[in-house]
């Protein structure tokens, strides 16, 4: 078993897409995060960091790195974690970048997580599972007042701001510029609010990678939660999504911990499908 490495995301995108695309749902982050990089590398200025492992010239796992956010891991053989992590520690003191923490399938995270631990002097202080949710069949969901429409320009500003605050609730790393994401986001075309009384109540972000919708973030301010927006503004990007020919199936993550939101999801035909963790380093 080998583990090799690029900082070079074509390289990389070169070697495991295949891989990636076999479990377009489960490596749905990882190959978002390639596209990103190829289409709009400015969402992340810091160096990135890649990573895949190989069984007889056989990609069996990959990993990448964009600080300021975690590791992202996928499935891959448990003896090849120890080999992940170091590599990952020598890239860290290269570029004197230390990362929170390893985001992933459960088992696979665990064992960089571990090997990370073992080898520094780090110490786990988080552990949030997350659902991995596929769509089953979209059903109907109640309609509150208001209607849907896409982002525009003009909200960049509120965007980055629900972004911040969607990060600061659901405590993970908004990125490195708010302001960039969310411009980004709009120019694209990935973000589409709900819009009662004249003003925007909420938010969902989306995007298509390897012919699999994936939601999120959804963001309803405190004010305007209870009232169905962020359901039925998820049914409707979704319907409009799975649409096109050439997106086939659609996801998102929920927290496990999170009734409620999960509860939502799966009215409108969202399914429970596998588990992942996301590791914080202290």
């Amino acid at each position: 078993m080998r583990i090799l490495s690029s900082d070079d995301v074509d390289e990389y995108a070169g070697a495991v897409r295949g891989f990636l695309e076999a479990e377009p749902c489960a490596r749905n982050v990882l190959l978002s995060v390639i596209d990103s990089l190829q289409s709009a590398p400015e969402v992340y200025p810091l160096p990135a960091s890649f990573w895949w492992v190989t069984d007889s010239e056989t990609v069996v796992g990959a990993a990448s790195w964009t600080p300021p956010h975690p590791l992202l891991v996928s499935s891959m053989p448990a003896a090849a974690g120890p080999g992940v992590a170091a590599a990952m520690l020598e890239r860290s003191i290269a570029l004197s970048i230390h990362p929170p923490g390893v985001n992933g399938p459960l088992e696979s995270a665990r064992v960089v997580a571990r090997a990370w631990t073992d080898a520094t002097e780090d110490t786990v202080v988080r552990e949030r599972t997350m659902l991995l949710h596929e769509l089953g069949g979209l059903v109907d969901v109640p309609r509150p007042s208001g209607s849907r429409r896409r982002a525009e320009p003009y909200d960049v500003g509120l965007i980055a701001a629900w972004l911040d605050e969607f990060a600061a609730e659901v405590q993970i790393i908004a990125g490195y510029d708010s302001t960039v994401t969310a411009r980004r986001l709009v120019q694209d075309g990935l973000a589409d609010l709900w819009i009662e009384g004249g003003q925007p109540v909420c938010l969902v972000g989306h995007r298509v990678a390897a012919g699999v919708l994936r939601v999120g973030p959804v963001y309803t301010p405190p004010e305007h939660r209870n009232r169905g927006y962020g359901r039925r503004l998820t049914y409707e990007v979704t319907a409009a999504e799975m649409a096109r020919p050439e997106v086939r199936q659609s996801m998102l993550f929920t927290d496990a911990d999170n009734p409620v939101s999960n509860s939502i999801y799966r009215q409108a035909g969202y399914e429970p499908r596998g588990e992942h963790v996301e590791i914080e380093f202290a």
